[in-house]
């Protein structure tokens, strides 16, 4: 009964990481990248750096991803580790689905900035929520909440992601890095909403 039960949640953490990363790397690719606007984390640090090198956003974002699920095996469990990497696989899939079939949102910024951030934040909670990081920068949240509990998730996060947009405002100007703001704001208060209302797994 025991095995059949660890099969259930087994499952149910492989399933829930692949629909989170969905959300959050359509909701990435279809209205930070078209918009141009650097958010913090993975993807806008590949933004930063296809600007600087011939190399492509969806390139950076893979060889980016694979850094980090590297430092996930260095600092989080083997459960964690092991739903990583079906994160990380997941999200360059998507990521890369994304990419190559381009949809313009027929939204106004001030309205897709925030659908964009509340999906993010959602997509970032499931994968948390299911003993898994998106093998991103969260990582290092993770780690740091995992020492030290009274730091949130998202607290770790929206800090790593501040340094990130303001290291990217000089290369995006202040437009790009003022929604990019709005949209940290948005996605890192509505996992932060999660978090305290479920809590995280690790």
């Amino acid at each position: 009964m025991k095995s059949q039960v660890s099969t259930r949640e087994a499952t149910s953490d492989l399933l829930f990481v692949i629909l989170g990363n969905g959300i959050s790397a359509f909701a990435y690719s279809w209205v930070l990248v078209a918009l141009n606007i650097i958010s913090g984390g993975v993807t806008a640090t590949s933004m930063i750096a296809g600007r600087l090198t011939p190399l492509s956003v969806t390139f950076w974002t893979n060889a980016i991803t694979l850094v980090c699920l590297a430092a996930s095996l260095l600092f989080l469990g083997r459960r964690n580790f092991l739903n990583s990497i079906v994160s990380s696989l997941s999200y360059m899939g998507w990521f890369s689905l994304a990419q190559a079939v381009p949809v313009h949102v027929p939204l106004p910024v001030w309205l897709s900035l925030p659908l964009a951030g509340i999906c993010v934040g959602v997509g970032y909670y499931l994968c948390i929520a299911h003993h898994a990081s998106t093998a991103g920068l969260d990582v290092f949240a993770l780690v740091i909440h995992a020492k030290w509990e009274k730091f949130p998730v998202a607290t770790s996060l929206r800090v790593i992601n501040l340094l990130i947009l303001t290291i990217g405002a000089w290369q995006f100007g202040l437009h790009s890095f003022l929604l990019g703001l709005v949209f940290i704001i948005i996605y890192t208060q509505t996992l932060s909403l999660l978090e305290k209302r479920f809590g995280v797994a690790l």
